[in-house]
């Protein structure tokens, strides 16, 4: 069953975790180009991102202290007080701006944290597609929420009632967490949870305290360094953080570049919005599900599945640079047909994009869940932070490089970088590819 109390409290925290991504990802970049701002100015906007890439930094302290939900409510509180103080500030000024968006990601990041840990204590085998559906759904729909459907409204709805908007969504958000502890439950209580043996008690889901140190060895002052080596000798680690380094690279900058290239060939921004911010992200929800249906439903290893969709999208890829190729030089009466053409390779992509999502971060899940117990959190904060790292660093660039290189030249660049990853494939190791299949016969004999 993919839908359980788990997977859908999951879907409900992810959904928060993409309101801040789609907000700095589809909406503020497409307000700021119509405003005239350059693109290199644009993309260096998303460094603001950087917390989500240094959070395996902090990752160990959310493992070591506290609990899970004590960390979830923090950064609720803290994420609904910064949409309030965003609501007084004034879009044209960059720097309130900035402080705003930093904090953010500082708060939503930490909030990941734990979110992630409690995944993989809670989930179940046959949960855990489910779980990953969830986990990217839920997070693209708040993208959505915040990035294309704001985008629509802003015509309508003023700066200030957009992030109000987003405080009550926070707000209700911690009411929810807070309401869910049990009466007879303690926010102490640490409660030890096979990872293959899921509990729908997830609130009592804590961090391990004291039972860390001894995991971690005997010698206290030593703890985060063998936190560490528990983390990178985990077998099939290295394979899957060069993965996730580069999986994303010429995805990630052919859909964060396709938007502005329409707006500059004239296309209507309230429109590309529209169709990249919405219809766009609906399309890659399904390619999610699909996804996590292929591997739960369909018994495909997430091995079998990233194959086939990284093999797949090259073909929309290589559709979007032949329009950025030709669209320049047609005249009038076909730039309608090459916008349909670009839209519709951008949608194909994103189907694809969401299936290869859910079945990498289920990989990734499968990698964490082999961990030693005591560090699986900070394990999988560490291979999510290089996902996040190689998508966010190199989109950082890409409105420099359009600028120097051109469209067209771009466009090679994102189909040769998604290349790549064929060969890259080729070379996973056995102890990923087995750990899918034998967690996928488990899955087949229940």
């Amino acid at each position: 069953m993919i839908i359980s109390p788990n997977v859908a409290f999951l879907a409900a925290l992810y959904f928060l975790q993409g309101l801040p991504y789609g907000l700095q990802s589809h909406f503020l970049p497409l307000y700021f180009r119509t405003h005239g701002m350059a693109l290199s100015s644009i993309s260096m906007l998303k460094l603001l991102l950087t917390p989500w890439m240094l959070k395996a930094l902090w990752a160990p302290l959310v493992d070591k202290y506290g609990t899970k939900r004590k960390w979830l409510l923090c950064s609720m509180m803290g994420l609904a007080l910064s949409c309030l103080v965003g609501s007084c500030t004034n879009p044209e000024y960059l720097p309130s701006l900035v402080f705003i968006l930093f904090q953010f990601n500082f708060l939503t990041a930490t909030q990941d944290i734990a979110v992630d840990g409690i995944a993989i204590q809670i989930l179940t085998t046959t949960e855990l597609a489910g779980g990953n559906i969830a986990q990217v759904v839920g997070y693209k729909i708040g993208s959505v929420f915040s990035g294309g459907l704001l985008t629509w409204l802003s015509e309508y709805l003023s700066w200030t009632s957009l992030f109000i908007c987003l405080s009550f969504v926070y707000t209700t958000a911690f009411l929810f967490v807070y309401k869910m502890e049990k009466p007879d439950s303690s926010e102490e209580k640490v409660v030890n949870i096979p990872s293959n043996k899921g509990e729908d008690n997830f609130i009592d889901v804590a961090s391990k305290g004291d039972d860390a140190d001894i995991s971690c060895g005997n010698n206290r002052d030593s703890w985060i360094l063998q936190h560490i080596k528990q983390i990178i000798n985990t077998e099939g680690t290295w394979w899957i953080a060069a993965f996730v380094l580069l999986y994303k690279l010429g995805e990630q900058g052919s859909l964060s570049m396709t938007p502005l290239f329409l707006v500059d060939h004239k296309m209507a921004s309230s429109s590309v919005g529209f169709w990249t911010g919405v219809i766009g992200q609906v399309i890659s929800i399904v390619g999610s599900i699909m996804g996590g249906w292929l591997i739960s439903i369909f018994r495909f290893t997430p091995f079998e599945v990233l194959k086939f969709f990284c093999q797949f999208r090259l073909v929309p890829l290589t559709i979007q640079l032949i329009v950025t190729i030709f669209l320049s030089e047609s005249d009038h009466s076909s730039t309608g047909l090459f916008y349909a053409i670009s839209v519709g390779s951008m949608c194909l992509m994103l189907l694809g994009s969401g299936a290869i999502t859910t079945a990498t971060f289920t990989m990734m899940m499968h990698c964490s869940q082999n961990a030693d117990p005591s560090v699986q959190a900070s394990h999988y904060t560490f291979v999510a932070t290089l996902e996040v790292l190689g998508k966010l660093t190199f989109s950082v660039f890409t409105g420099l490089l359009t600028e120097i290189l051109g469209y067209s030249l771009m466009f090679l660049l994102f189909v040769l970088l998604s290349g790549i990853l064929i060969p890259v494939l080729c070379k996973c190791p056995k102890v990923l590819i087995e750990i899918s299949s034998v967690r996928q016969s488990k899955n087949k004999n229940h």
